[in-house]
């Protein structure tokens, strides 16, 4: 692992009071002496903070930890060439960090996109994500870090129950006290269950959540949205904002912030030559239904999508998830208190689980 050290970059910033930090490393298994690279940026977030009290952590701890620094960017685009560098030299039984105020740039090769999820199976590093936490306001930081003090036997029941009906199910239909009225097919991808089984491949955190890819063609009706991603940010509108799929395809929204970013995620990707490339940021993506019961909606999708009671979903790529749609981008949309039918069969009822 390349080593470097640019914890001054941060050094103005107050570390935080982060009780379940243990939790996460045993999860995790770092240990004593293990080599740590963390990630993060300059951004006046909860993200520099949180990268600078596990630093100091790990240091504690005799662990080998290089810091890179980048600066805050509310843009897709790769990681600075350093960070690609250092992410590319880490080996099997590294710890790889990436705290992030705002979109995390991805790795490249050869100018092509590298998914992580290869990257990892390749190189055999474990990886934990926290990204997309600028948008948190002071008021929410403590309903954030409690997230991350979850019940793993919970979360591990109610993971494996979703999976198990879910593996089987045909096809979804979700509903809202706000008027959504949305139909998905499934297919047989694969199911994953986010709650720290990092040899699988679950890499956010906080953990709470199981997901599949939808048919991409498959999704047709309304959904009204409590919680959006959009580049750089989660913003939660004053009122839910109306979704109307088509075929798969998101057909159109009454949020100017949801459409902006629409328009600028075709461009990007329109000058990255992806195929079909307005449709492909539009297709249905993910489904999937949070099971982390310390987790809430405040303001950052790495935890809004983990709230007990909600389900999402997601437009854009999903290759990383096992379905067909490539581009650059991936966005989640969060339903609060959703009525849940598989195949006919109601599992959840305004946001109460009948597991």
């Amino acid at each position: 692992m390349i080593t470097t050290d640019e914890s001054k970059k941060i050094s103005k910033f107050r570390k935080i009071n982060l009780s379940a930090l243990e939790k996460l490393f045993s999860i995790y298994e770092i240990k004593q002496n293990d080599n740590v690279l963390i990630w993060c940026d300059d951004a006046k977030s909860i993200a520099p903070r949180i990268a600078k009290t596990i630093y100091l952590k790990l240091r504690k701890m005799n662990c080998s930890t290089s810091i890179i620094v980048d600066k805050h960017t509310k843009k897709l685009g790769p990681a600075s060439k350093k960070t690609q560098k250092a992410i590319k030299s880490l080996k099997k039984g590294d710890c790889f960090f990436s705290i992030g105020s705002g979109n995390r740039g991805y790795v490249e090769e050869k100018g092509k996109h590298v998914l992580m999820k290869e990257l990892i199976k390749k190189q055999g590093f474990k990886m934990i994500s926290l990204g997309g936490l600028s948008s948190i306001k002071a008021e929410k930081i403590n309903s954030f870090l409690k997230s991350f003090n979850h019940n793993e036997k919970e979360v591990h029941k109610l993971n494996q129950k979703l999976k198990k009906l879910l593996k089987k199910t045909k096809e979804i239909k979700i509903t809202c006290p706000k008027g959504t009225n949305l139909c998905i097919s499934l297919g047989k991808r694969p199911v994953i269950c986010n709650e720290g089984n990092w040899r699988e491949y679950s890499t956010n955190y906080p953990v709470g959540e199981t997901y599949t890819s939808p048919i991409e063609g498959s999704a047709n009706g309304i959904a009204f949205v409590s919680s959006a991603k959009i580049s750089g940010k989660t913003i939660i509108p004053k009122k839910p904002v109306k979704f109307v799929f088509e075929k798969g395809i998101l057909s159109s929204t009454n949020s100017k912030s949801i459409n902006d970013n629409l328009k600028y995620v075709e461009k990007f990707n329109k000058a990255k030559k992806i195929n079909n490339y307005k449709n492909a940021v539009r297709t249905i993506a993910e489904f999937a239904i949070g099971t982390n019961r310390n987790a809430s909606i405040v303001g950052a999708m790495i935890c809004d999508e983990k709230t007990l009671g909600t389900c999402h979903f997601a437009t854009g790529n999903n290759k990383h998830l096992g379905g067909k749609n490539y581009c650059h981008g991936h966005f989640d949309y969060v339903i609060t208190k959703p009525s849940i039918w598989f195949d006919g069969k109601q599992i959840m009822c305004n946001g109460k689980l009948f597991l």
